[in-house]
């Protein structure tokens, strides 16, 4: 994509914070994204369990709990999202308290767009705000792309972390973000 079109297409979205009115599309781009970046890894049946974490039911309640999650939209369509919440890792905290980044998908063609980026600042700022020392999450081993740009927005891989998709265990890696700068 040309410099050009991805500062249209970068000026043509929009971010919010997401209510349980978005639930239904949270749910769509949970499911499309992830099944884009890694449905191929997996059995139809491991693959429909693990996309049960993706229906509108589970995002309302996800919601109206303790995770919160910020909306990128284009035109009205939902082409990213990050979602927060409560730490759940099994972690030594290295301060008053940590935040856990669930997930940030962003629609495969808006990859590159700065998408990412704006959604990864928010949960940062949101972290912040919430007094957190600490923004952790998990990404596959094998997936260079996400690790290279966690990595250039500050975040530190710390050990590695059995992600399981049905019942297949996948290698992920948790990694850390100091808050106050410190690593």
């Amino acid at each position: 994509m040309t410099s050009r079109i991805r500062d249209d297409v970068t000026g043509r979205v929009t971010y919010r914070d997401a209510t349980v009115a978005d639930a239904a599309a949270l749910a769509a781009i949970g499911a499309r994204t992830f099944t884009a970046a890694f449905g191929h890894l997996y059995s139809p049946a491991n693959l429909a369990i693990f996309l049960r974490n993706h229906t509108a039911d589970h995002w309302a309640a996800a919601l109206a709990g303790d995770a919160r999650a910020r909306l990128a939209e284009a035109g009205g369509v939902a082409v990213g999202y990050a979602r927060i919440g409560p730490l759940t890792f099994d972690v030594e905290r290295q301060g008053r308290a940590g935040i856990q980044l669930y997930q940030l998908y962003v629609d495969p063609p808006w990859h590159g767009t700065g998408v990412a980026a704006a959604l990864l600042d928010w949960a940062g700022q949101a972290a912040r705000a919430d007094r957190a020392d600490d923004l952790w999450l998990s990404v596959f081993v094998d997936n260079p792309r996400a690790r290279a740009f966690y990595r250039r927005r500050g975040f530190v891989e710390i050990m590695p972390y059995t992600f399981m998709v049905g019942d297949h265990a996948d290698d992920d890696i948790i990694c850390r973000l100091a808050l106050d700068g410190s690593v």
